[in-house]
């Protein structure tokens, strides 16, 4: 079956995991370009056909808080549907690269999401996934893919880890999927008598350098950096800024409505589920993240300090 048109020009958005990747896919994932997995992708990846679904939100009814309903189709990042077609994207011990790709695979892929924009009849192709960066992977496939990294605070992605129940640091590095940590890391740990906490620190700090080193393999026009922070501050300069480097029309009118229905949380500042990460640590805890991820945080522009 031929292949839509579109298919070379996809978007990517990538983050370690809790850093804002659903907020973020809720403001710009609903423009009327682009086509997207949802959560009945993941429940059948063999079905093509679940892919209409999302269709729905085009209604007009559906231009408001009731897309946000529970069983209506909502982005998402569809592990078992790239698992349908490489069977290690989801849970690699290390990040995917160009030389993971089969013909194979590539073929597989590219149908694949082919079919989706098929179903949902869209311009272009949109997709979160986190952890491992996946760029040179990614593309390989698609030579013209764009990514935009949102990156958070790594001190309040450690708060958040440590209070999820798929967080698989409690077993120790020897168990978990990100590799024994460098020398470097391993010192820190070892300082703080591997602490959970910093344990889960370890793991934002060697995710971020992974997305951070493999963005230098792409040309500044296919690559965009988004902060968290600056997203809840002002989540529709941030949506405008994401459209304007994807060339997609932001003036829409349908669009600037469908903004209007986002609800954005500051989980930083404010509790959302769990109290916002200074209001959760001692102040022991969190100079023991500032040491931790001092470098990263100097990096991205955090404030180190004690609040």
């Amino acid at each position: 079956m031929k292949e839509a048109s579109n298919i070379d020009e996809p978007v990517f958005v990538i983050g370690t995991g809790r850093s804002g990747l659903s907020p973020l896919m809720d403001l710009i994932a609903y423009h009327k370009t682009f086509a997207w997995l949802c959560q009945y992708n993941a429940k059948f990846p063999a079905y093509y056909g679940v892919s209409f679904l999302p269709r729905i939100v085009d209604l007009p009814i559906f231009n408001s808080k009731l897309k946000f309903k529970k069983v209506v189709p909502k982005h998402a990042e569809a592990f078992p549907f790239w698992n349908q077609h490489f069977r290690g994207f989801g849970r690699p011990f290390r990040d995917l690269v160009e030389d993971d790709v089969t013909p194979l695979v590539r073929r597989r892929i590219r149908h694949a999401v082919s079919e989706v924009m098929r179903f949902q009849a869209k311009d272009r192709f949109i997709a979160e996934y986190s952890g491992w960066s996946r760029i040179s992977f990614m593309k390989s496939i698609f030579p013209n893919a764009k990514f935009i990294h949102i990156v958070r605070d790594g001190r309040a992605v450690a708060n958040s880890l440590i209070n999820v129940g798929w967080w698989n640091g409690w077993e120790g590095i020897h168990k978990w999927r990100w590799g024994v940590p460098e020398p470097c890391m391993l010192e820190k740990l070892e300082k703080y008598s591997y602490s959970f906490l910093a344990l889960a620190a370890v793991q934002w700090k060697i995710l971020v350098r992974n997305i951070l080193e493999k963005s230098k393999l792409l040309k500044k026009e296919d690559l965009l950096l988004v902060r968290y922070e600056d997203l809840v501050k002002n989540p529709y300069k941030i949506a405008s800024q994401c459209l304007d480097f994807l060339g997609v029309d932001k003036n829409c009118k349908r669009f600037k409505k469908h903004l209007s229905t986002v609800k954005i949380v500051d989980a930083n500042n404010n509790k959302f589920r769990i109290p916002a990460w200074k209001d959760n640590m001692t102040k022991k805890q969190i100079a023991m993240l500032n040491d931790v991820l001092e470098d990263e945080l100097v990096y991205l522009n955090y404030l180190i300090g004690l609040p």
